[in-house]
């Protein structure tokens, strides 16, 4: 009994147990009292271990515990789960109480179940738990954090931890509960504000070497945790905000086992050509059967039904999987990226799609200043006027808040995220897919009959099927590439 209590110390129980000791800002947050603890955090300051270890901690010492982790996306809650496993089965004296581990969940010996979910209010629903863990917190969209937050309220010491980068507006729940943390710390509410120096592991000199080469909007954000609030930004926060809803991506392997599989639905993609330290990407973009849920007199509603990007992915793999979507998803016109790299596997992708008979063309496409400008703006505009949804993809918002824009000597305006400030191959994809379409088209005939569809609605007004699928075979606002290099493509 005395090596239990001794263990209800989280910092106890990092060492003994899991083996790893926490750093002096970790604990504080551990030991903290308080009903809600909300941490801003900047890049590697030990925010997904300690989540970890408070997971394991809450589950060990209560037996029957429930811990839920809600992510902003299915990958990051993959990641979680397995940090949380694999401390647990590196630690001797933890590794024989892991009764059951899987994709979403970690059962232990005492009953207590450690759950890692993606944020979906299906998902998140009907759960009563002792600790709800909200990562990267901000990127959640405010109804489903509506929907988790009362899971605590049934169990007495139940308690959240939210953590996040900086993002969003100023009324999104996570800032306003870290604000109030930060100004009227009490039992209910405490935050806290770790800036990449916090680390005992950073390299100070190597910290000063970036900020000094790095725009100041980047540094701050990534690196200081703070809110930049637009500075230099392309996409306002309310732009991005107000066109996100949370559906579901549905993935060519559940659509191609679909009813709806073969040929129902088109659509258009972009593809942008990975180099050593960027990933090779894929975005569909496609017009929303809405059922009848929006008034058909505003125009057409295009989605995203589908991304997906990939780190060290050699060009014959990435051509393999495109091909694999274009399949399910009768991908129509393809607008594929040639600077750079990109030559070579835009034409090879060319060839080898003529070959597997799939019906889509490939248009190649030099992405300079003027294409960015303008396909960035018809982003803009369809965002500003509620004709394009964005899913709740961490990465791709991430990747379109971190765009900036600053005017050339020549008049132009260079639209780009700063140079080593993350990534913008999946933004590119996005933006080469909008460029095939022409949104003055016809409607498609989007089915009605709206009664009992489940749907949610975005910030800006916008209703969206959960379950959101194409209009099928819709063709009328689909084109080939505004701007691609030639014209000697079959007329589709």
């Amino acid at each position: 009994m005395a090596d239990l209590d001794r263990l209800r110390d989280v910092d106890v129980f990092a060492r003994a147990l899991v083996g790893h000791a926490l750093w002096p800002h970790q604990v504080d947050v551990a030991r903290s009292p308080a009903r809600y603890r909300i941490i801003c955090a900047g890049r590697q300051v030990g925010k997904s271990r300690l989540l970890a270890i408070l997971s394991l901690h809450q589950a060990f010492v209560k037996a029957g515990a429930l811990v839920l982790i809600v992510s902003a996306g299915e990958v990051a809650a993959q990641r979680l789960l397995e940090d949380v496993a694999a401390l647990a089965q590196a630690s001797p004296l933890l590794r024989g109480s892991v009764l059951d581990e899987t994709k979403s969940q970690v059962t232990l010996s005492n009953g207590s179940v450690i759950m890692s979910v993606p944020a979906s209010q299906r998902q998140i629903r009907g759960w009563a738990v002792d600790l709800l863990i909200v990562d990267e917190a901000a990127f959640i969209d405010p109804d489903i954090w509506r929907a988790a937050e009362p899971a605590i309220i049934a169990r007495p010491g139940s308690r959240i931890l939210l953590c996040s980068t900086p993002w969003g507006a100023r009324d999104h729940f996570f800032r306003v509960l870290w604000q109030r943390g930060m100004d009227r710390p009490d039992e209910m509410i405490a935050a806290w504000h770790w800036p990449s120096s916090t680390s005992p592991l950073v390299d100070k000199a190597l910290l000063d070497e970036i900020q000094a080469r790095e725009t100041d909007t980047y540094f701050r954000r990534e690196f200081l945790a703070e809110w930049t609030d637009e500075s230099g930004a392309y996409f306002t926060d309310r732009e991005i905000d107000d066109a996100t809803a949370d559906y579901e991506l549905l993935s060519p392997e559940v659509l191609a086992r679909s009813s709806a599989a073969g040929g129902a639905y088109v659509t258009v993609g972009g593809v942008d050509w990975g180099m050593a330290r960027d990933a090779q990407s894929l975005c569909l973009v496609a017009a929303l059967d809405d059922h009848g849920l929006n008034d058909p007199g505003e125009g057409v509603r295009y989605f995203v039904p589908y991304l997906e990007f990939r780190y060290r992915c050699g060009y014959g793999e990435w051509i393999d999987r495109i091909i694999e979507v274009s399949r399910a998803y009768q991908l129509r016109v393809i607008a594929s990226e040639t600077n750079g790299v990109g030559a070579y596997p835009t034409e090879d992708l060319r060839q080898r799609l003529h070959v597997a008979r799939t019906g889509s063309h490939v248009f190649p496409v030099w992405t300079d200043v003027r294409r960015k400008q303008s396909g960035f703006g018809k982003i803009k505009a369809l965002l500003q006027r509620g004709r394009l949804v964005l899913p709740r993809h961490p990465e791709l918002l991430k990747q379109l808040r971190s765009l900036e824009f600053e005017q050339t000597p020549g008049g132009s305006m260079k639209i780009s995220v700063p140079e080593r400030a993350g990534h913008d191959d999946v933004a590119m994809a996005l933006m080469q897919a909008v460029s095939c379409i022409r949104p003055w088209g016809a409607g498609g005939g989007p089915r009605f009959g709206a009664s009992g569809v489940e749907h949610v609605v975005t910030p800006g007004g916008v209703r969206v099927p959960v379950e959101a699928r194409p209009v099928p075979w819709h063709l009328d606002s689909y084109q080939r590439p505004s701007g691609h290099e030639d014209s000697s493509e079959a007329a589709w």
